[in-house]
């Protein structure tokens, strides 16, 4: 019984951290004062994409990139936070109007889609979209 406790509670530090950092890409504008001064300096400096990422067959939502890593070998992420509310819906929109297939088990707040290149897992814990690809 002991060893199921002592399990329990890394499980239930990162629900909480996963929590927490959701919270903190909602944008909700309801925390402290130092809230909207880091937003706004997340507006003012757009990351650039890795001069390999596939930007012409992948396309990504506009808005502010405030991550953006990896390479070929090892995929790429990207997260945007979009210049609307709907940056969900338009990067979905997006990839479909771009020849990519939605796969099975797609929801409200992620889905993954493969073409015949990459595949592209896409998620929102709010208003930013994140972007995993990878090269098939």
């Amino acid at each position: 019984m002991r060893t199921n406790s002592k399990m329990l509670v890394p499980a239930a530090l990162v629900a909480a951290l996963s929590i927490a950092a959701l919270t903190g890409c909602s944008g909700s504008g309801n925390g402290s004062s130092s809230t909207p001064s880091a937003s706004a300096s997340q507006e003012a400096t757009s990351k650039s994409l890795p001069s390999d990422f596939p930007k012409s067959d992948v396309p990504i939502v506009a808005g502010t990139v405030l991550v953006a890593n990896g390479d070929h070998n090892d995929g790429w992420s990207v997260t945007v936070q979009p210049k609307d509310k709907n940056g969900f819906a338009d990067a979905k929109a997006a990839l479909e109007k771009a020849g990519y297939t939605v796969q099975p088990g797609a929801t409200d707040s992620k889905a993954v889609y493969k073409n015949d290149k990459y595949t592209v897992a896409i998620g929102t814990p709010g208003v930013a979209v994140t972007y995993l690809v990878t090269a098939n």
